[in-house]
């Protein structure tokens, strides 16, 4: 309510000329909401006049087809052996050692996608092309104008991560083909997640939340505090349940008061989905004495800290794993590093590609959606996955593509300056810095608040150095095969 009744502050700040904008943001009482302010004035550039703005108000059918994307994507239902399931429940079973029932998994949600398929894809394109004409109402030349500048990025910065990578797809072949090997047979979309070596016991709760705390424990007293008082007063929901929503997820308001939500089954995957939501809970703990205004970081910290959180957990766990379980470790750790730092982007890629075509007045109907998904999957996977027809369907029930389009490379962003940060983080004064990174929230640019851990995103030489610590765990998977 505060907040809804302050807003004409921010909207006359974002209005007065660039002289008087400078002068304020010099003022010492204004210090501590400056970076804040400096994004409002990014924002102001980005919007409509007021004019434009009231006629969007009435016009703008995202909203309306915000709505029909849902009601399409909650009706896909997966049908095997007779039983119903929603997505949320059917998918982990991709992670499962069972070859057979992976495939007859995969088979059911392609046919549980094929249904409605065209609907969806009518509701992407018209998504964003309602999306594209409220950009250019704006002046807005990119379609990811708005996202760079809430998360107070250049372009440039952008590009050199989106070269980084595409430079380094081999990676992913090279992983993939170490995987068929291993695993003694060519490889399909469902033996993507397919787990290597023996198949590991279930952990219970408790050991979870030890390998978590114990990892947390090395980057200083405060956030193993932070950490340890969230699960100690039940602020983490991990038990499963009917109706439970898909995915997990972390609430945080200003004051560092956080819950997260996540659905624990004991699998390696929950340990490493733990870490994380714990990584964005510990964040807001630290941050929030900064209030409303400066507490929450831009997407790329926020992530770039939880993807942190994941990898100090699994170095923790893999130096206190036997030789038995190291590759089943390592191979889960890779996946999840290579799917947040390159799948990631390879949506990028096809999303990107879907606004070039709806802004040059041919949006693609559901079969050039699927041709280009597969051509984009192919690419990411290399010559040792083999895509079934039905994976062409795949990209239909990804929510981010019809309710936050241009945010995944915020997930490479952070996975890469995570896997860089890693491979300082064992040097005198890393946990300092890391906690100052913390408690600094949204206080600054990532340029400004990563500088001090070594890291600068407008420079490749930085995206390498986290290239190359996965080329090494790479290097090390594909050693236990020969």
């Amino acid at each position: 309510m505060a907040a809804t009744k302050a807003e004409f502050l921010e909207r006359e700040f974002g209005e007065i000329p660039d002289k008087a904008a400078v002068e304020l943001l010099a003022s010492p009482v204004l210090a501590p909401y400056r970076n804040h302010l400096r994004q409002v004035r990014a924002a102001a550039a980005n919007s409509p006049s007021g004019e434009v703005a009231a006629v969007l108000a009435r016009l703008d059918p995202v909203a309306s087809w915000e709505r029909h994307a849902r009601l399409l994507l909650d009706r896909i239902t997966v049908v095997e052996d007779g039983t119903r399931l929603g997505l949320g429940a059917a998918l982990p079973v991709l992670y499962q050692a069972d070859r057979g029932r992976r495939n007859r998994r995969c088979a059911a949600i392609s046919a549980a996608l094929a249904p409605e398929v065209d609907l969806r894809a009518s509701a992407l394109t018209e998504l964003t092309r309602a999306r594209l004409a409220r950009q250019r109402s704006c002046g807005q030349a990119d379609w990811l104008s708005e996202e760079n500048a809430g998360n107070q990025l250049t372009g440039d910065e952008v590009s050199a991560l989106l070269d980084a990578v595409d430079a380094r797809r081999e990676l992913v072949h090279r992983y993939y083909t170490a995987k068929a090997a291993l695993l003694g047979h060519p490889l399909t979309d469902a033996d993507r997640y397919a787990p290597v070596g023996a198949s590991p016991d279930e952990l219970t709760w408790p050991e979870a939340v030890d390998v978590v705390l114990g990892a947390f424990a090395a980057l200083g007293p405060a956030v193993s505090a932070a950490a340890t008082d969230l699960i100690k007063r039940g602020a983490v929901d991990a038990a499963p349940a009917k109706g439970k929503r898909r995915g997990a997820l972390t609430f945080s308001a200003p004051g560092g008061h956080s819950c997260v939500l996540l659905t624990f089954t004991g699998t390696r995957r929950d340990v490493l989905t733990l870490a994380h939501e714990l990584g964005h809970a510990v964040h807001t703990a630290l941050s929030g004495r900064l209030g409303v205004l400066s507490f929450s970081p831009p997407t790329v910290l926020a992530e770039t800290v939880a993807l942190f959180a994941e990898a100090i957990t699994m170095r923790h766990w893999l130096r206190q794993a036997g030789p038995a379980a190291r590759p089943g470790l390592l191979a889960r750790w890779l996946e999840d590093q290579l799917v947040t730092a390159f799948r990631q982007l390879s949506v990028h890629e096809f999303e990107a590609a879907v606004h070039r075509a709806v802004a040059a007045g041919e949006p693609p109907d559901a079969d050039a959606l699927g041709d280009r998904w597969l051509s984009a999957q192919g690419a990411l996977y290399g010559p040792a996955v083999s895509l079934t027809p039905g994976y062409r369907l795949w990209w239909s029930y990804l929510d981010n593509l019809y309710f936050a389009p241009g945010t995944r490379y915020a997930y490479a962003f952070g996975q890469l300056v995570a896997t860089s940060l890693l491979a300082r983080s064992d040097e005198p004064g890393f946990g300092a810095r890391f906690e100052k990174l913390l408690r600094a929230g949204g206080g600054g640019s990532p340029a400004d608040l990563l500088a001090p851990l070594g890291f600068r995103p407008a420079e490749p030489d930085s995206w390498q150095s986290g290239l190359a610590t996965l080329e090494a765990q790479v290097e090390e998977f594909a050693a236990t095969v020969s």
